[in-house]
């Protein structure tokens, strides 16, 4: 991560996008009167379950009955370009440019001096495995440096392998300024989470000596005992040592093209999207005005495909009228058998499923 030296040790996903947000909040007290405390997030893009992540999810089925939720958290509209119908005025030339500029109306319309960050996943998870389009982040990166906003990019799910580079901002050329990651990171082996940050951001707290308050004041339970960062150190030598991250991007291709041939023998597949082995199908009515299926059949897809023996996932319980997208999220060590494996089992889902 270069550039990126300074880590906060915490317990979970959901706590490492907190302590990014206290930051925020703090340098805007340190350095703008407080006003620089805004925090923009994306629709269907989710940070979390604490109070304040939910705050600053963009996923209203997850947050529904949990308000009133944290001041100062504002939504941008979601890149989806499968869906960009949708969107007033969405061209179908240069969608990823005009996404990003929704961000920068967003900015102007409540005051870049009020607007203190920027918090994104590099691939919305939960909300649908929605990859970015082209020249959207290139876009997201300028946007944040011309209205000097920290640009903080949640690699909770892609992080650590899932996308086939380390972390899934690394395949875009942005340069963040706050990392959170959680789940990759020691694989499920201990409970641990990181927020890591620039040398730039972490010297703001430090820059007052004789100040009491000059510091991040902040505390975690369980932040850095030893537990989770040895299983951590241990998990990442095996990605290391297994070539994880190559094997990730040569498999995540070859279910890509598998699920987009699955595509053709079902019409109720309307788009495959993905990076590395973390990829989506999207389930239609019909293609032509791409209604989304009911979210009681994707979940009978899930468990047609767990009487086979084959676990998924799909959206649930996230986007309103949206949950219609089987997420898949195979191991690093998948091999080209597991993978036959798994979309042959969705192939007689679906065809069960949908039958007639």
């Amino acid at each position: 991560m270069p550039g990126m030296s300074r880590v906060y040790y915490c317990n979970s996903g959901s706590e490492a996008n907190e302590k990014a947000f206290k930051m925020v909040r703090q340098i805007a007290h340190k350095k703008y009167g407080g006003k620089k405390h805004k925090i923009l997030y994306r629709d269907r893009d989710y940070h979390g379950t604490t109070i304040a992540c939910l705050s600053a999810g963009g996923q209203d089925e997850r947050g529904a009955q949990y308000g009133p939720f944290t001041p100062g958290f504002v939504r941008v509209p979601h890149c989806m370009e499968y869906r960009r119908h949708e969107q007033d005025g969405a061209p179908v030339e240069n969608y990823g440019v005009w996404a990003a500029e929704q961000i920068e109306a967003t900015i102007l319309r409540e005051g870049p001096d009020t607007v203190g960050a920027l918090c994104l996943e590099p691939v919305t998870a939960g909300g649908g495995v929605i990859t970015p389009p082209e020249g959207y982040w290139q876009k997201v990166q300028e946007i944040c440096r011309k209205y000097d906003i920290l640009l903080h990019i949640d690699e909770v799910v892609c992080g650590v392998g899932r996308t086939g580079a380390w972390f899934g901002y690394q395949h875009y050329g942005v340069e963040p300024d706050f990392v959170t990651m959680a789940k990759g990171v020691a694989s499920g082996y201990a409970a641990i989470a990181c927020l890591v940050t620039r040398d730039d951001v972490f010297d703001q707290f430090k820059d007052t000596p004789a100040d009491p308050l000059n510091y991040f004041r902040d505390i975690s339970t369980f932040g850095g005992c030893t537990a989770g960062p040895a299983a951590a150190l241990e998990n990442l030598a095996i990605i290391e040592e297994e070539n994880l991250l190559e094997n990730t991007t040569a498999m995540g291709n070859y279910m890509l093209d598998a699920l987009a041939d699955l595509s053709d023998r079902h019409p109720v597949i309307g788009n495959v999207r993905g990076k590395g082995l973390f990829l989506g199908a999207e389930l239609v009515q019909n293609r032509e005005d791409k209604t989304p299926v009911a979210e009681a059949q994707v979940q009978a897809v899930v468990a047609d495909c767990g009487r086979q023996g084959v676990i998924i996932g799909a959206t649930n319980r996230s986007v309103p009228g949206y949950n219609n997208t089987l997420c898949f999220s195979p191991a690093l060590i998948a091999n080209k058998d597991n993978i036959d494996e798994i979309v042959t089992a969705v192939d007689g889902a679906l065809g069960r499923v949908f039958a007639g």
